[in-house]
């Protein structure tokens, strides 16, 4: 058989199990119906949920080779529809059946086989499934299946973003994309998203919209944020790793207990951006240590964070550059290295994304 032939049956083989799927829920929603024991219930759900897991894995395999245009899309559904089916299993019992009719139909929609529609993927009854799930994907993930849809699908779909999820979104997608999205929206909106992100995240992104636009969207956000950004932009011949360094780290007194600290680890780390350090302060803002969020678990709770933090420090100075930073973050493997002034002074933290971000202009 010639490989023409052996994909066409590969195709009409994946179109046939589309049927058996179906054929499948219609077994089950008939037991459901009435009202098989759950244990028979939860035992054939179980199956037909590895089933969909076989079948969706066939189907990603011919979308990579016959070039899909929608594969990344489909396999976020994929995975978040699993997710969906397995969680609903494992809070079934003897007692209560995991699979009800609601389920079953949800699974339906998305095996449905529509006779006006020749996509053997089924991307228009998954396309409402993406809708729903869309808020769980992370903006890397969204990133990768944006360029799936034409202008206007994209346009709908980034607009139904949180603003966290957009500006992770807008950070990592391609130039040209950005452009198309960032003129769908308001510069006020822009503006919003642009300040969720690091400065060097913020720079990257303004530096491929037009000139008009950069300086507009500046105008909308804080006069700190504004001159860093502008500080990059303007490609200034300083020395200073400042416009990099994030202020979203987690600081603390020497006297704190390791109990105290977690504690309040939650909410303290619920917006900063270096969260497995904690930065041991002094009263004047010297750093006086790091301690690593693993030993303040192993920690005594009333051990201080004075007696668990590391003092032999390795710290960016506030004039190094970019390249000293790299190296070090390179020969060392942290997460993050402090930046201190002449006195000993925490001025912020630099992350290696955001001086990747920053040195490839």
């Amino acid at each position: 058989m010639g490989a023409l032939g052996q994909d066409i049956d590969e195709l009409e083989a994946l179109g046939k199990d589309t049927l058996q799927v179906n054929l499948l829920v219609r077994n089950l929603s008939e037991k459901v119906g009435n009202g098989a024991p759950p244990s028979e219930i939860n035992a054939q759900f179980a199956e037909l949920i590895e089933h969909i897991a076989a079948h969706f894995a066939e189907e990603e395999r011919l979308m990579q080779r016959e070039g899909y245009q929608g594969r990344h899309w489909h396999c976020l559904v994929h995975r978040e529809f699993l997710n969906e089916l397995r969680v609903a299993f494992a809070q079934g019992s003897d007692d209560e059946p995991a699979a009800d009719r609601a389920m079953l139909r949800r699974i339906r929609t998305v095996f449905s086989l529509e006779e006006d529609d020749e996509d053997l993927f089924r991307a228009r009854a998954k396309l409402g499934l993406f809708r729903e799930v869309l808020a769980e994907i992370h903006p890397a993930d969204l990133a990768m299946a944006l360029p799936d849809f034409d202008s206007q699908q994209r346009t709908e779909i980034f607009g139904d973003l949180g603003t966290d999820q957009a500006s992770g979104t807008l950070e990592q997608i391609g130039p040209q994309m950005q452009r198309e999205l960032v003129a769908s929206l308001s510069i006020e909106r822009v503006a919003e998203l642009i300040d969720f992100m690091t400065p060097a995240q913020a720079t990257a992104v303004l530096r491929n919209l037009t000139p008009a636009e950069s300086w507009a969207i500046l105008q909308q956000l804080g006069p700190v944020r504004s001159r860093k950004i502008a500080a990059l932009l303007e490609r200034r011949p300083s020395q200073s790793l400042l416009p990099l360094a994030t202020l979203r780290y987690l600081r603390a007194g020497p006297q704190v207990t390791a109990g105290e600290f977690l504690a309040n680890y939650r909410q303290a780390a619920a917006d900063v951006r270096v969260w497995r350090y904690v930065y041991v302060v002094a009263a004047d803002g010297v750093l006086l240590g790091i301690a690593d969020l693993k030993d303040l678990l192993l920690a005594e709770p009333s051990a201080t964070l004075a007696e668990t933090m590391a003092g032999n420090l390795i710290c960016l100075r506030e004039f190094d550059d970019s390249d000293v930073a790299a190296d070090l973050l390179t020969h060392y493997g942290f997460d993050a290295l402090p930046v201190i002034d002449a006195k000993g002074v925490m001025m912020g933290a630099v992350v290696p994304r955001d001086l990747l971000t920053a040195t490839d202009w």
